[in-house]
């Protein structure tokens, strides 16, 4: 059960929603200002950080499940 408890970490969950923001908003003005791929290739990177935020947030709510905070 170690990876459970590290997917649950605080620092993890916290990562996660970081590092999806950063993917989402500036992966596709990187690609364009770079020029690599198309406006649809901003679109993928965009989903891809969002699905990483949304990820973030369903593990904080399986920490919650998870774990009695008293």
């Amino acid at each position: 059960m170690d990876p459970l408890v590290f997917l649950l970490s605080r620092p993890v969950i916290i990562a996660g929603a970081v590092l999806g923001a950063l993917i989402a908003s500036l992966g596709p003005i990187l690609l364009r200002k770079f020029g690599i791929g198309g406006k649809s290739t901003g679109k993928v990177v965009a989903r891809i950080g969002y699905g990483v935020s949304w990820l973030s947030v369903a593990l904080f709510i399986a920490s919650g499940f998870f774990y009695n905070f008293e």
